[in-house]
């Protein structure tokens, strides 16, 4: 039995019992995501060999942020929109900080020094900085106009249909038009007939891992609701802290992983990547299905989580401006990361 086999099976053997105290479940739940994730970051990296790094990163980014998806629009479905607003920023927050600053750490430790394409973050970044803008503005419409609370609405999911234009285009620009732009230096294999073999295998493993984890996702948010009610629980600070980690764990663990055998590429597409799609792709389509079932969650987010959000973006900014990064650019981006979960904790 392989090493692999071995990390899932307390994970899937969880799966299969529930205890009735709703504490311990998410206990359970949130253990058992962790050898799921590992081995999704260990085959997402195996599947980069065949795809290359912009399409592995991306893939990485999409399987990492669909339980993230699935836990906003369950919270939504038990009233929780502060927890869903609070994990959308601080998802971002986590990639930007958290999860870049400890893989350029640990990178940093091993390889000394590592160089990255400037143009793929340039662009990146660019993404991520149309979305905070639209952010900073539906936010200023509402606290210095008068305009009324349907009409905010109606605002909201059209700035979420165009930031999933946005999205689509970008796609369109990385992987297709101007894919040129970001293919960096990185050995593949020929795709002969036996590695098409092996690169199905590795996708039938990645979807079962995926499914697995939506699984228990939509699993963990209804004990989160449950202990939320019983415990009076903070739901900002569940959705800026607890959830983001949860939820984008299984990329979260594959940029690390990236880190340490020296594809800062890769590490920056997923983490990065993943910030794009939370703020491009899974709010939008949380707005937007919000206002379809009636829940009617705008995109307007408080000032604290803005200032957090801009922050996080502009160190992050000037961190990958140069091209190459260091162990101690790392530690700075996990201080910030740790001092904003400081000031959340107290603030609510």
């Amino acid at each position: 039995m392989s090493k692999k086999t071995i990390l899932l099976l307390p994970a899937v053997l969880f799966i299969f019992y529930s205890f009735r105290n709703s504490a311990v479940n998410l206990v359970v739940y949130s253990i058992c995501i962790v050898p799921l994730a590992y081995v999704l970051g260990e085959f997402t990296s195996e599947m980069s060999l065949y795809i290359g790094e912009k399409k592995g990163g991306l893939l990485a980014a999409t399987l990492g942020n669909l339980p993230e998806l699935a836990m906003g629009v369950w919270s939504m479905r038990y009233g929780m929109v502060l927890m869903t607003k609070s994990a959308l920023i601080g998802s971002i927050i986590s990639n930007m900080l958290l999860v870049l600053g400890i893989s350029i750490f640990i990178g940093g430790v091993k390889y000394r020094q590592q160089s990255f394409n400037k143009i793929v973050a340039r662009t990146n970044f660019n993404m991520l900085l149309l979305a905070l803008s639209v952010i900073v503005l539906l936010a200023s419409l509402k606290s210095y106009s008068s305009v009324p609370g349907d009409r905010l609405l109606k605002v909201s999911v059209i700035a979420a249909l165009l930031m999933l234009s946005i999205y689509i285009l970008g796609l369109i620009f990385s992987l297709h038009t101007h894919s040129n732009l970001f293919i960096v230096s990185e050995v593949r294999d020929e795709i002969s007939s036996n590695n098409r073999k092996a690169k199905q295998k590795v996708g039938v493993k990645i979807l079962i891992i995926s499914v697995i984890l939506f699984i228990i996702s939509e699993r963990l948010i209804q004990n989160i609701n449950i202990v939320v009610e019983k415990y009076n629980v903070s739901q900002e600070f569940i959705g800026i802290i607890l959830i983001p980690i949860l939820g984008n764990i299984g990329e979260n663990l594959s940029a690390i992983i990236s880190a340490t055998r020296n594809k800062v590429n890769l590490s920056l597409e997923i983490a990065i990547g993943s910030s794009i799609q939370i703020s491009l792709f899974v709010a939008p389509v949380i707005i937007i299905l919000s206002n379809i079932f009636g829940y009617n969650m705008d995109f307007i987010f408080t000032g604290f989580q803005i200032i957090i959000c801009a922050v996080a973006v502009a160190m992050s900014y000037f961190v990958f401006q140069d091209g190459k990064t260091y162990w101690l650019e790392g530690a700075i981006l996990i201080t910030a990361y740790i001092l904003i979960s400081v000031c959340y904790y107290y603030m609510v």
